[in-house]
C-alpha cells in the first residue's frame, strides 16, 4: 500500500498559487472567486495544522473534531464582536446568509445534544398480559 502523494499535492497547490499570482501581475485585480480561494487556503492551512497536531494525540480523530469546533467557536465570537463594535459593516450582503447558517448550526447542535426519543408501541417482545 503506497503512501499519500504529499509532493504531488504540494506541486498542485504551488501551481494554483502561481496561476493566481500571474493573473494579479497581469493587472487582473478583480478576480472573481479570489476571496473564496483565499478562504479555502486558510481552511486548508488550519486543517493541516490540526492534522499535524493530531498525529501525536492519543485520540487523533477526537482531537481534529475538537480543533474544528474550537476554531468555529473562535470565528463566531470574532464576527459577533466585530459586528457589535462596528468593525464589520451591518450592510454586508453576506450577513443574512451568515445568520441563516448560524441558525442552522444552532439547530444542529441542539439536535445532536438531545437523547434519542424512546420508541413506543409494540415490538418490545412483551404481550402486556
Amino acid at each position: 500500500m503506497g503512501g499519500f502523494a504529499w509532493q504531488e499535492q504540494v506541486a498542485t497547490l504551488s501551481a494554483a498559487l502561481g496561476a493566481v499570482e500571474a493573473r494579479v501581475a497581469q493587472g487582473d485585480l478583480d478576480t472573481p472567486g479570489l476571496d473564496a480561494f483565499k478562504s479555502a487556503l486558510d481552511d486548508l492551512r488550519l486543517r493541516a495544522w490540526g492534522a499535524l497536531m493530531a498525529v501525536t494525540a492519543d485520540d487523533p480523530h477526537g482531537f481534529q473534531e475538537r480543533f474544528r469546533i474550537r476554531r468555529g467557536t473562535e470565528m463566531c465570537r470574532a464576527v459577533t464582536t466585530d459586528l457589535r463594535t462596528g468593525k464589520l459593516s451591518a450592510t454586508q450582503p453576506e450577513l443574512p446568509a451568515l445568520g441563516a447558517t448560524a441558525k442552522d448550526l444552532a439547530t444542529a447542535v441542539k439536535e445532536v445534544g438531545r437523547p434519542a426519543p424512546r420508541r413506543r408501541g409494540r415490538g418490545n417482545g412483551k404481550t402486556g398480559r
